[in-house]
């Protein structure tokens, strides 16, 4: 990288501009240093090129150049490296050239507005802009007392912390692509379809992209709705003789009323005056079923608009543009499509269905099968998506705000890539029509499954808690696990930081997060609480402070990360392109049991029962010998060690464990031992035998077995065996977990872990990994235990 001058400008002029009317100068202090930072080399290596115009052709511009350290006038061959930076201040001067000429400075922040003004008496403008974290394009105009612009300049503010080509537009990127996928997501799970605003037409690209998505999912729900109609009965009066009516309604008795001419004289008939008559005709009303409903009129409408508008983008394609061949793939798609609906509109069931007169809202259009789905299909193929909310109203980018926002959306992506999701409610429906709810006081929150344990997972924006014991806490974003066999939850605070500690000279631990940021972290953790039985708990398990930084490698030996691992709180490197210790980290909070996850914890909730629980840690599973009885008699020797820090027993036979039941009572007879319960309850969990059969008693961990869903799963003997198969399991599905013997003993262990041609089995002090019979990787088991997540995605990517 080139070497460039270091030092500290105070007051230097950075941009001088002098037109017909005017002069302007801004001025400020320039830091040589961070031209020359590993941080910053990305201005460098990208040729960045700061964005600086205005709008006086004839105008004579001048800009520091960082190499010369001098004025020099700008010209179109001429880049310049950014001289403006948000936390910095920069003092603007403009002098009228011509005397007794007022001028005044134009910006749409109105704090800027405030801030320059005229000087004492004078027609000289000055003032100071403190740029704070907003960047990007900054536009400001200098008007006469008439409101005529006499100048118009655009400058960028660029990021401090943030590679600018890279990180802080893949930023803006992410943030918009993570909205609209949440937003089509919505879409498919609601009615609604963002109908409650009328938006224009997608243009012709949109249109054949989303058509090309979605017609075959319309043309289903089409069928669906020919072979399952929505119907009615409808009345119809029909003129017969009057030996044929029937009962009367008030249509046919209104009709008798106004045709007297109608009856006659008969030798029985109705008594009427003293004689007895009979009408020659009348009207018979008659129910008949019609699928000429407002519905089906409401599907026919749809297929005729799609032909409608196919037809037109076919004819904009085929149309000569530049002597450019129009693309025949499209037009052969198009042309399939619109056949399709065209003999879809000549069977005999559309013929008879009538035109949409009105507008329809029915519950059937919303919730009927096939009518739902294109009411859904047709709402995004005419209309897209429209968002509004905070987040597209900030005209001047507030960077910290905006990488608040980025780290909720990354971390609710990070979550949905690992789990299901459930429910959302970032994007509703307001009358303005899809509305982004994130906000300072949105309270958003995402909520997630596990797909293999069905733990729920959730993660709120902006958590607040009550003022049960001092203060409101409102950390940025809270991670909320609900792990089995708990009733409180596990929690951890993700605060976005917009800072970064660069060190000093003296200390060489390199850039991490803000030391008064992590104390906020101690605060959080301390402060958040919760009433239990009287007495306040803790409920927040650990606390990150996210940070804008990407060279993770480096990191990995910065003190404040390795804290984490001691008490739960330090700082993480989180930018688009370096997320991979954050993944880590949530992947070591979703796949570990709520035991061992308590383990980890300084003293939270629920540390007075792990304390003293461990006598009810364990479970005995022992074979099925009696049918059920309230007594389990088992002979002293045959018992596993620690076999008396168990209070719940378990039975399995061959098909599986299918009773469990709490010790009531232990009594010691010669050599037998005496379990007595009173009852056999079905277990929570249904765990298979998996062709296994159990000989002797075991004793399993209390965690493990809640989690169990397979008789193998009961001989996990560490943590990292038990994470590493529940990671494989949500990589590739059904996995096959081996013995090393088919009749479970106490010796039995677990041996390998199968998946059709991929094989992991465990040596003495070391995994080997074997595809189709070759031995791709051997990894210790000391690597294993230190480095499970980054060892395990390297091996995702050969899997």
């Amino acid at each position: 990288m080139a070497s460039f001058p270091s030092g500290l400008l105070k007051n230097e002029q950075l941009v001088t501009i002098k037109t017909d009317d005017l002069y302007l100068s801004i001025s400020g202090d320039l830091d040589l240093n961070r031209y020359n930072q590993e941080s910053y080399k990305s201005f460098i290596d990208h040729n960045e090129t700061m964005h600086f115009t205005c709008n006086q052709a004839t105008a004579t511009v001048k800009i520091f150049d960082v190499k010369s350290r001098q004025l020099i006038e700008q010209q179109p061959e001429k880049s310049f490296l950014p001289l403006f930076f948000e936390n910095e201040r920069y003092l603007m001067q403009v002098k009228p050239l011509k005397e007794n000429r007022k001028v005044y400075f134009y910006h749409e922040y109105e704090g800027f507005r405030k801030a320059v003004r005229p000087v004492l008496d004078t027609n000289i403008l000055s003032g100071v802009l403190h740029f704070q974290n907003e960047v990007g394009f900054s536009n400001f105009e200098i008007r006469d007392e008439q409101g005529n612009t006499l100048l118009s300049v655009v400058m960028e503010v660029y990021p401090a912390k943030l590679d600018y080509k890279e990180d802080y537009r893949a930023i803006l990127n992410e943030i918009s692509e993570e909205i609209y996928n949440l937003a089509y997501d919505f879409i498919k799970r609601t009615f609604l379809k963002g109908s409650a605003l009328i938006y224009h037409e997608p243009t012709g690209s949109e249109f054949y992209r989303l058509l090309e998505k979605h017609f075959e999912d319309y043309m289903k729900a089409v069928n669906f709705v020919e072979q399952k109609p929505h119907h009615q009965l409808v009345t119809v009066y029909e003129a017969v003789r009057g030996d044929r009516l029937r009962r009367q309604d008030s249509v046919g008795r209104t009709y008798l009323r106004k045709n007297r001419n109608l009856f006659m004289e008969v030798k029985q008939g109705i008594s009427l005056n003293g004689k007895q008559l009979m009408p020659r005709k009348g009207l018979l009303l008659k129910k008949n079923h019609t699928n000429d409903t407002h519905e089906n009129r409401y599907v026919k409408m749809t297929l005729e608009r799609l032909y409608s508008r196919i037809e037109n983008l076919l004819k904009v394609i085929q149309k000569p543009k530049f002597d450019l061949q129009p693309d025949s793939q499209v037009i052969n798609i198009l042309n399939k499509m619109k056949s399709e609906i065209s003999k879809k509109l000549k069977k005999p069931f559309w013929q008879e269905i009538g035109h949409l007169d009105r507008s329809v809202m029915s519950m059937v259009l919303q919730m009927a099968p096939g009518y739902r789905d294109v009411y859904q299909i047709y709402a995004t193929l005419s209309k897209g998506i429209i968002l509004s909310g905070e987040i597209y109203k900030m005209s001047i980018k507030d960077i910290a705000k905006l990488y608040e926002y980025w780290t909720f959306l990354k971390l609710g992506k990070i979550l949905k890539e690992k789990c299901e999701e459930i429910n959302q409610d970032i994007i509703q429906v307001s009358n303005d029509g899809l509305v982004v709810n994130l906000s300072e006081n949105s309270r958003a929150q995402r909520v997630f499954k596990h797909k293999n344990t069905g733990e729920i997972i959730k993660l709120q924006y902006q958590y607040s808690t009550s003022k049960n014991a001092t203060v409101r806490q409102i950390p940025d974003t809270m991670l909320i696990i609900e792990k089995l066999g708990r009733d409180y939850n596990y929690m951890y605070i993700f605060d976005a930081k917009y800072r970064i500690n660069f060190g000093t000279e003296e200390s060489d631990t390199g850039p991490g997060p803000m030391e008064d940021d992590i104390n906020t972290m101690h605060r959080y953790r301390d402060a958040i609480v919760e009433e239990n039985e009287g007495r306040f708990e803790r409920i927040a398990f650990g606390a990150y402070v996210l940070f804008p930084w990407n060279e993770q490698d480096k990191y990995t030996e910065h003190p404040l990360y390795k804290s984490i691992e001691k008490v739960n709180i330090g700082g993480l490197p989180f930018l688009p392109n370096a997320t991979n210790l954050v993944e880590t980290i949530i992947d070591n909070l979703l796949n570990k049991t709520a035991d061992e996850l308590q383990a980890e914890g300084i003293l939270p909730i629920g540390t007075k029962e792990f304390l003293y629980k461990d006598d009810l840690a364990y479970v005995l599973v022992v074979p099925e010998t009696n049918a059920k009885e309230l007594t389990i008699q088992i002979r002293d020797e045959e018992l596993p060690k620690y076999w008396h820090k168990a209070k719940k027993i378990a039975l399995c036979t061959s098909e599986g464990i299918n009773h469990e039941s709490l010790i009531q009572n232990i009594i010691r007879k010669d050599k037998y031992i005496i379990f007595q319960v009173d009852g056999w309850p079905s277990p929570l969990n249904d765990i298979q035998s998996d062709g296994y059969t159990l000989a002797e008693p075991i004793l399993v961990e209390e965690h493990i077995y809640n989690g169990a869903y397979k008789l193998p799963e009961l001989l996990f003997t560490n943590s990292v065996q038990r994470q590493l198969c529940r990671m494989l399991k949500e990589k590739l599905g059904d996995l096959e977990i081996k013995l090393s013997t088919k009749v479970i003993t106490q010796k039995t262990r677990i041996s390998s872990f199968k998946f059709r041609g991929h094989i992991f089995y465990w040596g003495r002090n070391t995994l080997f990994y074997e595809y189709n019979g070759n031995v791709i990787k051997e990894i210790s088991l000391s690597d294993l235990e230190q480095n499970l997540f980054e060892i395990f995605k390297e091996l995702a990517t050969e899997i």
